[in-house]
């Protein structure tokens, strides 16, 4: 056997060992449900193509965790997300929807917002992390924020560099400095 074919036949091991590990960074679609104590209150997290949004499954988990039922999906899921949201807002068992997104997912966030809105539920927090396309965010959403790769970062690592600040929005809490779009209220 040649060097090379070791070479690739060991590389291609290691990716496939990476892609099947539990928790991977990249993405398996899956739901976090939070404390009762929070009922009411959704996250949304939008992956990009192929839930190649490195770090955002692992944030969703994170505010899962911290108690807010958290949905993480591919951005091609929005639809039937937003039916479903829609569904729960109406029944009176939603009443705060949060939606992160990146990439297609950052799109994918913007127009599952304006669904919601054709439907007339309200929408606390719109995060579009580099969305691909336009990210015009619809009247319905409270609060919006969009970061694009700046100085040292791309596309990837906008994900990581802006965590902290996903976070805090996500959980309510004011982050100095921040620049964010706000309707219906006062600063």
């Amino acid at each position: 056997m040649s060097s090379w074919r070791i070479v690739t036949t060991g590389l291609t091991l290691v990716v496939c060992g990476f892609l099947a590990w539990p928790d991977h960074s990249y993405g398996r679609s899956r739901t976090h449900t939070g404390s009762p104590s929070q009922g009411g209150s959704r996250l949304y997290v939008l992956l990009g193509l192929g839930n190649n949004s490195p770090g955002l499954s692992e944030f969703g988990s994170r505010i899962g965790r911290r108690g807010i039922p958290t949905k993480i999906r591919n951005y091609a899921d929005w639809p039937a997300l937003a039916q479903e949201a829609i569904q729960q807002y109406q029944s009176g068992r939603l009443r705060s929807i949060m939606i992160v997104g990146h990439s297609l997912g950052g799109s994918a966030a913007a127009d599952m917002a304006a669904e919601l809105g054709r439907a007339g539920v309200p929408v606390q927090l719109v995060v579009t992390l580099d969305p691909v396309g336009g990210s015009q965010v619809p009247s319905n959403v409270r609060r919006s924020v969009n970061f694009r790769p700046t100085g040292s970062e791309d596309h990837f690592s906008v994900i990581a560099a802006h965590e902290r600040d996903m976070t805090s929005y996500v959980l309510g809490e004011s982050r100095a400095g921040a620049v964010i779009r706000r309707r219906g209220v006062t600063p």
